[in-house]
């Protein structure tokens, strides 16, 4: 297998595509790799999985893809195995600890979100370091999917918090709110934590019997409601353990839905 286009031309630079439909995690990430010893030259940037197919058939003159595993529009694998791309890849994350050992199977090397400068710093080297080796993209991209495919439902979330991992059950949740653009997970304790994903993504991949999108800004657990109560407007009011502090609606195109939610 050849050596990468990029570093054929220069072994200090890697040319690179980013593949992330979050503008604000896009942008962290460019100034991490700024900051980095090693390199790089982000060439591209898709946001969807659709503009990544028709990236990857043009057939770009990249040395890597660092690439998130949920678009807003599916799954940024499924663009890679249609493509039938040859190019390495990292993969960008949120999933639990056993998950992120799998990935590591199928890929150069995953990074956790939010991810950590020293982690990203690793993961190019590692890229440098056995970007000449002959390896099998499609057979690892098969792998990802499967994996993919057979952990659809999350028992774990992993999130940074300090200098730390931590393990969260999703049994031990109680919901998610979005504020001022970042999502946060509020534990059954009351433990808040900032959490590197969309509602619209962890609206994909919580059960929907468990979690209720109520409004634009909230998905809450069954278990975490206590009351529910009419409000104007055909809309409900709820209250919830732990306590959010503000009034939690139920929006009014959703009341039926929730209705029905709450009988199933």
């Amino acid at each position: 297998m050849p050596a990468p286009v990029g570093l054929q031309r220069n072994r200090q630079m890697i040319r690179l595509a980013l593949i992330e439909d979050e503008l604000p995690a896009a942008n962290r990430l460019k100034r991490l790799l700024g900051d980095c010893e090693i390199k790089t030259e982000v060439v591209a940037h898709c946001d969807s999985a659709a503009k990544t197919k028709a990236y990857l058939a043009s057939q770009p003159a990249i040395d890597l893809l660092l690439c998130d595993i949920r678009l807003g529009d599916g799954l940024s694998i499924e663009a890679l195995l249609e493509s039938q791309t040859t190019i390495p890849v990292i993969f960008t994350t949120a999933y639990d600890e056993f998950a992120l050992e799998a990935f590591k199977l199928y890929s150069i090397d995953y990074l956790l979100k939010p991810i950590d400068p020293e982690d990203l710093q690793l993961a190019l080297q590692k890229f440098i370091t056995f970007s000449g080796k002959r390896t099998d993209s499609t057979t690892q991209h098969e792998g990802v999917h499967s994996l993919l495919k057979a952990s659809n439902t999350k028992t774990n979330f992993t999130l940074r918090h300090g200098n730390q991992l931590v393990v969260i059950p999703t049994i031990d949740i109680a919901y998610f709110y979005a504020e001022e653009g970042c999502t946060f997970l509020v534990t059954r304790m009351g433990k808040r934590y900032l959490w590197d994903a969309t509602l619209d993504q962890l609206q994909k991949e919580l059960p929907t019997h468990e979690y209720f999108r109520i409004n634009r800004g909230m998905l809450v657990k069954h278990n975490a409601i206590l009351k529910i109560e009419q409000y104007p407007n055909g809309r409900y009011l709820l209250t919830l353990h732990p306590d959010h502090k503000v009034e939690t609606i139920v929006a009014r195109e959703r009341a039926r839905e929730f209705r029905e939610w709450l009988g199933g």
